[in-house]
């Protein structure tokens, strides 16, 4: 619905010139992404105040990464304690 939308009142694309129109993914054996470069590109013109905060701190991306890293240690631990208590079972 949104590249109809943007098509028909964006670019003024009627039924007749619609027929003219082809998409294309390559030129000359490039790939275009023209989409997220522009994207890319228009964001460098945001005014400061319109411009997102930054959404994590160095200090909360330490701590997560640490919370992380301990909760991979702890579901090892976890495992390995499973499995030797499984082998054991299975002993008897």
């Amino acid at each position: 619905m949104y590249h109809w939308t943007l098509l028909e009142y964006g670019y003024s694309m009627t039924d007749a010139n619609l027929k003219n129109f082809h998409i294309i993914k390559t030129v000359d054996s490039n790939e275009i992404g023209w989409t997220l470069g522009y994207m890319i590109n228009q964001t460098n013109y945001l005014e400061p105040e319109y411009r997102p905060a930054r959404l994590i701190t160095k200090t909360e991306f330490s701590s997560l990464v640490a919370l992380c890293i301990i909760l991979m240690i702890l579901s090892i631990l976890v495992a390995i304690i499973t499995m030797v208590h499984f082998q054991r079972r299975r002993g008897y």
